[in-house]
């Protein structure tokens, strides 16, 4: 165990109004300069007093602390170090206000359609000098495009649309 307090139990310490009434631990005077407990803070601080920390085992003995060793990338687990970015929020709004085609009817899985459509479009694109790299990511070498972090449900044939201006 440890003598470290991490957490809390009391909803609100300080005041608080609500729909449900007013609630906390404690009333401060309008110039905030006493404080007075509560009739609920006496009894969370009696129950306080009630407890028992245990204190086995103890925190010496639990020995160091030991961590498995991530496996090593090979032809099973295909898998880079480098984390993708955070989303551009901003950039993903952007795409989904500008670009106008939508795919449509709506479904659960959108990868089974555009996988293949998705291919269809780099591979065009390749040949006339293009690319995907923006919406692409590979979590192998752990290069990201700039947006392949956006929500692919919300726009992915307008990517599609989009690289094949």
């Amino acid at each position: 165990m440890t003598d470290v307090w991490s957490g809390g139990i009391a909803f609100s310490y300080f005041p608080a109004e609500s729909a449900a009434g007013e609630f906390g631990m404690v009333t401060i005077s309008p110039d905030g300069t006493t404080v007075t407990t509560s009739p609920d803070f006496t009894a969370l601080a009696a129950q306080y007093a009630n407890v028992t920390v245990p204190t086995t085992p103890a925190e010496a003995n639990a020995g160091p602390a030991t961590y498995p060793t991530c496996p090593q990338i090979n032809s099973t687990f295909i898998a880079g170090t480098v984390l993708p970015p955070t989303p551009n929020d901003a950039a993903c709004e952007c795409l989904e206000s500008t670009l106008s085609c939508l795919f449509t009817p709506q479904i659960a899985n959108y990868s089974i359609v555009l996988g293949p459509l998705f291919d269809t479009a780099c591979g065009l694109l390749s040949q006339v000098n293009g690319n995907c790299d923006d919406i692409s990511g590979n979590g192998t070498s752990g290069v990201y495009g700039r947006v392949s972090g956006c929500d692919p449900s919300k726009f992915q044939l307008m990517r599609v649309s989009y690289l094949l201006r």
